[in-house]
């Protein structure tokens, strides 16, 4: 089976690391013969200095589905079409909005330096700040803060060639190409849905949950809670439970 953990929220409970007690539960996983991977809004550069480097090699869907990297190589991107995003800049500056370009690697942001988003961005300073102007094959652009976020999100809510991405716990809107998610990434990956297990928290997870053989949410989202096969509530004893779950799993699907 294919066991895909989206990040924060999920395996991630503090935004800088993943306790050294999860990443033994998902070396477990591999010895049992599964394939783990990792689905996250982050881009893949801003999810390795989270894991050992033993997983490094591994797959990640990244940018919430618009890039995907296996063997430390990109094998799939779904970037923005570039009149799109110089339309999307207009509108940031119209609504005077900050925002982060995710490229491949690289990014590109505009806003104040001391946004306290900027800290998740590239902590081990593996990439590189590119002037507009260099931007190539952008993956997501992330609004961080908006003067005018209404104005914004009635001028977004029309356009049919992005797709935008909610996060309940922040106020940030990510905005991919069209057609964008965790899961059609996956399937272009090779993964069906029979193959799949699956844990998330949030609705950019959704695409997974309703396809997924088997779905564990963490919390109470009520978009994956329709879909969930089983729900973690959150508490102190999340990580205990959360380690439990994997390894009941883990044996249940290493059977058939």
């Amino acid at each position: 089976m294919h066991f895909i953990f989206d990040i924060d929220g999920t395996i991630c409970f503090n935004g800088s690391s993943i306790s050294p007690a999860i990443q033994r539960a998902l070396a477990e996983l591999e010895r049992q013969g599964h394939q783990i991977g990792f689905a996250s809004a982050r881009p893949y550069r801003d999810i390795l200095h989270l894991l050992d480097p033993s997983f490094h090699d591994g797959l990640f869907v990244g940018s919430n589905g618009a890039m995907t990297y296996h063997r430390g190589e990109l094998t799939a991107i779904s970037p923005l079409a570039d009149d799109t995003l110089q339309q999307l800049f207009a509108l940031a500056e119209q609504h005077a909005a900050s925002y982060l370009v995710d490229l491949a690697w690289h990014y590109h942001y505009q806003g104040e330096p001391d946004h306290p988003f900027m800290a998740l961005v590239d902590p081990q300073r593996r990439a590189r700040h590119v002037p507009r102007g260099e931007i190539h094959q952008p993956v997501k652009l992330l609004v961080t803060e908006c003067a005018d976020g209404d104005g914004l999100k009635q001028a977004l809510s029309s356009r049919d060639d992005i797709h935008i991405h909610h996060h309940s716990d922040q106020q940030i809107v990510d905005i991919t190409a069209a057609g964008v998610s965790k899961m059609s990434a996956l399937r272009r990956h090779g993964i069906e849905a029979e193959q799949l297990v699956c844990f998330g928290n949030d609705s950019n997870d959704l695409s997974m949950f309703a396809a997924a053989r088997h779905s564990v949410l963490i919390g109470g989202h009520p978009q994956l809670l329709r879909h969930a096969t089983e729900q973690l509530e959150r508490g102190e004893d999340i990580e205990t439970r959360l380690i439990g779950a994997m390894r009941r799993l883990g044996e249940r699907y290493a059977v058939q």
